[in-house]
């Protein structure tokens, strides 16, 4: 293999693929992509209903736990991250939401003009393909990533959706339309029975201009004065032409700047590296989405998909997939989704997702027992957990005040990061939540699911006051998988800013950062789609290419 290309990606993962896709268009460019994972192809990475299957693999895995979270009496979370070829999108529960259109203006009022709605609407759009909603002005059908209403739609959903009107929530028929409050039905990155993970939808066919280099931990950038001209890899060095772009997630990206001397200065030579910049950004504002589960036992044990886990059950649903990609497998569980308001209706603070099935934390792990073989599809439902009849409500905080960091454990750059997510060091987050969580029990109160439910399970009925609500708050939250802002991009006299607007790590030449570290912002709604989008803006901006046309239908543009 050659060891110089033009443009060297690190890391294969949402971002990663997506770039390389759009940097080998132009058959002159020749681009390698490193990735630390495999190929990332199995039946279960194909499959929309076999993440389960992967997470807590270390060949599709390579997950971290946080550090000891204060505002959780002292617990750890647990963060998947995806390895291999596709990275977390081939771990996540292909939910598509783009966030709400007033992130991405926020984004144009802190200086980054060309990151307003208008201008990112475009790359969305090229990124997907919505069939379904066909002549759409906020959609297109040419994109890469196939869309489509997620299959799992249940009459246990249907019902909640019923519950959640009754209790005031509007129909919602595209929460990345006009207005994102409501409840509604998903959009998948699923089609016809094919997880659409960035490997699948970029990278099928692979173009003989791209290289990737699989199995391969980047472990350093490498510099001629004070331009990025390569990468060191753990099976040798490479040298970039034109630019290095690192891809490797909110927690390794930052890791692999500060191993290589970016970062806060003495931070960096208190493990003993040499600063090249100082930039205090790096890794000092990590935010993520808490959420809170709710679960709710049911009279009628068959309207909840924890049917699936019985041998019987489970051996029937990975036949219709074989066969013909159809039945429960063939989609994600999630279907349904509620932005609930508290306080604006224009920018709703919580996302709840619906889930038909509650997942037993503490029957995690334990290995092969009398449960398991009776029970195989536990692996596929429930993460390798034991799910129980019922159903359960993920309340996700979108805008948290509270925020962590991503800092060294070691000079070492096989070991991982420290992660610290800060969950719940401003109280107001509590406060939301427990707001959440009394709304979510309006609506189980109401009629449409009062002849449904038997039982709150968890939190239940003894938490009642705002101080045993809270307290069960921080016992029970976990992660919403939506990590970012590790390497926020920023305006000059932004002093956390690392990146420029066009993505560029300040302070040295021919560096960038794109992926979900480099939002600005924590976005309201899911990441994997902001982040897909950022990695399509950033490729034409590598290319010097002319940006798409801005677009806005709620405004008029000449």
């Amino acid at each position: 293999m050659t060891s110089e290309f033009d443009y060297i990606i690190a890391g294969g993962g949402s971002a990663g693929c997506t770039l390389a896709a759009r940097l080998s268009e132009d058959p002159a460019n020749q681009v390698l992509l490193v990735e630390a994972g495999g190929n990332g192809r199995s039946l279960f990475t194909r499959m929309p209903a076999g993440n389960g299957i992967l997470i807590g693999n270390r060949k599709y895995d390579c997950g971290l736990h946080s550090e000891p979270q204060p505002g959780m009496n002292g617990g750890q979370i647990y963060f998947p991250r995806g390895l291999g070829l596709g990275g977390s999108s081939l771990l996540n529960g292909m939910i598509y939401i783009r966030g709400n259109a007033a992130d991405y203006d926020r984004w144009a009022d802190i200086g980054l003009n060309s990151w307003s709605y208008a201008n990112v609407l475009p790359y969305f759009k090229r990124s997907a393909s919505a069939d379904h909603r066909n002549n759409d002005p906020y959609h297109a059908s040419d994109g890469p990533m196939k869309l489509e209403p997620s299959r799992n739609h249940t009459r246990l959903a249907e019902t909640f959706m019923q519950a959640c009107q009754q209790a005031g929530a509007p129909l919602s028929s595209d929460f990345n339309g006009d207005s994102q409050l409501g409840v509604g039905r998903l959009d998948a990155k699923a089609y016809d029975g094919i997880r659409q993970s960035t490997a699948e939808a970029y990278l099928r066919q692979v173009p003989p201009n791209l290289t990737i280099k699989t199995n391969t931990r980047v472990l350093q950038v490498e510099f001629d004065g004070n331009r990025a001209n390569g990468l060191k890899l753990s099976s040798g060095s490479v040298r970039a032409r034109r630019e290095v772009v690192l891809s490797m997630g909110s927690f390794h990206s930052p890791q692999l700047l500060m191993l290589s001397g970016i970062g806060p200065a003495n931070h960096l030579a208190k493990h003993g590296i040499k600063p090249r910049v100082n930039l205090p950004g790096v890794g000092s504002t990590l935010f993520d989405h808490p959420n809170v589960p709710m679960q709710f036992e049911i009279h009628d044990r068959n309207l909840s998909m924890a049917r699936y886990q019985r041998i019987d059950r489970a051996i029937w649903l990975g036949l219709q997939y074989l066969l013909n990609r159809s039945g429960p497998g063939g989609g994600p569980f999630w279907s349904v989704v509620l932005f609930h308001a508290l306080r604006d209706a224009e920018m709703p603070e919580l996302e709840v997702f619906f889930t038909p099935m509650m997942v037993k934390e503490e029957d995690a792990g334990g290995g092969w027992n009398i449960q398991t073989l009776l029970n195989p599809g536990r692996s596929v439902l429930a993460r390798g957990k034991m799910a129980r009849p019922g159903f359960q409500i993920d309340i996700n905080l979108l805008r948290p005040k509270s925020f962590g960091t991503v800092r060294l454990a070691s000079a070492d750059p096989l070991r991982a990061p420290c992660v610290d997510p800060g969950y719940f060091t401003d109280a107001a987050d509590v406060r939301e939540l427990i707001a959440g969580l009394r709304h979510m029990r309006e609506v189980v109160s109401q009629p449409a699911l009062q002849t449904v439910v038997s039982a709150e399970y968890s939190p239940g009925p003894s938490a009642q006051t705002d101080e045993q609500i809270g307290q069960a708050i921080r016992k029970l939250a976990t992660t919403g998988h939506h990590p970012v802002c590790t390497c926020p991009m920023g305006s000059d006299s932004d002093p956390g800013a690392v990146l420029d607007d066009r993505l560029r790590v300040r302070g040295v030449e021919g560096l960038r950062v794109v992926d979900g570290s480099s939002l600005p912002t924590q976005v309201s709604g899911n990441v994997n789609a902001p982040i897909i989008m950022i990695a399509e803006k950033a490729a034409d901006m590598i290319l010097q290419r002319e940006p798409l046309p801005p677009e806005d239908p709620r405004k008029a543009y000449d």
